[in-house]
């Protein structure tokens, strides 16, 4: 669990230690909607991207997940990039079918 003001290269520290995959909780302070984004070990077969800027959060790195499909980046303690990926928040107004639907590339209705 991550405070959103947290630094990402303190946060993927502690991802590290797990050596595998992991899930990354932060709690949105503005929405109060818990988000998840799920991270990858870092791997010699992806392409090393440079490091993140040492002034990136975990809110920031949250936000840009949330608006790319796949984001590939490397922190200061890695020698290869990771890739991550957000986790859609939860909707409980949006019918099951339509979201496996839209998940399918089916038109829904």
């Amino acid at each position: 669990m991550a405070h959103p003001l947290e630094d990402l290269d303190d946060v993927m520290g502690l991802v590290s230690v797990h050596r595998q995959p992991v899930l990354v909780a932060m709690i949105n302070a503005e929405t109060d909607e818990l988000k998840f984004l799920h991270v990858s070990e870092p791997s010699p077969v992806l392409e090393v991207v440079p490091p993140r800027s040492p002034r990136t959060t975990i809110k920031d790195f949250f936000s840009e997940a949330e608006h790319r499909d796949l984001v590939s980046f490397r922190v200061k303690y890695w020698q290869h990039s990771a890739v991550a990926h957000a986790i859609p928040v939860f909707d409980e107004t949006v019918p099951a079918r339509a979201v496996v639907s839209q998940q399918a590339g089916q038109a829904t209705g």
